[in-house]
Formats: structure tokens, sequence, C-alpha cells
């Protein structure tokens, strides 16, 4: 069974990089990964 991962607020950032597509389109692979989690803190971290 993969272990499950935390993703970073610098990965959701990514997500909406229109700078850096590269790493745009590997922050979503990460992001769409069953066993990814994202914890309240980086909810809140990107959210402000």
């Amino acid at each position: 069974m993969p272990a499950k991962f935390f993703l970073d607020s610098n990965v959701l950032i990514y997500l909406y990089s229109e700078d850096e597509p590269e790493k745009a389109t590997l922050a979503l692979k990460c992001a769409q990964q069953p066993d990814a989690w994202i914890s309240t803190q980086v909810l809140n971290e990107v959210s402000q």
C-alpha cells in the first residue's frame, strides 16, 4: 500500500502558475494522486 503524503503550499501555488507551465503540470499530477493529502494549515496559507 503506498504511503499517503501531504502537499506543501508551494505545490498548490504552482497549480495556478502561468509563468512556469512545467511546474504547474507536475503540481497537477501530484495533486491528482489518490494518496495526496492537503492539510488545513496549507489551505489557510494559500487562501491568505
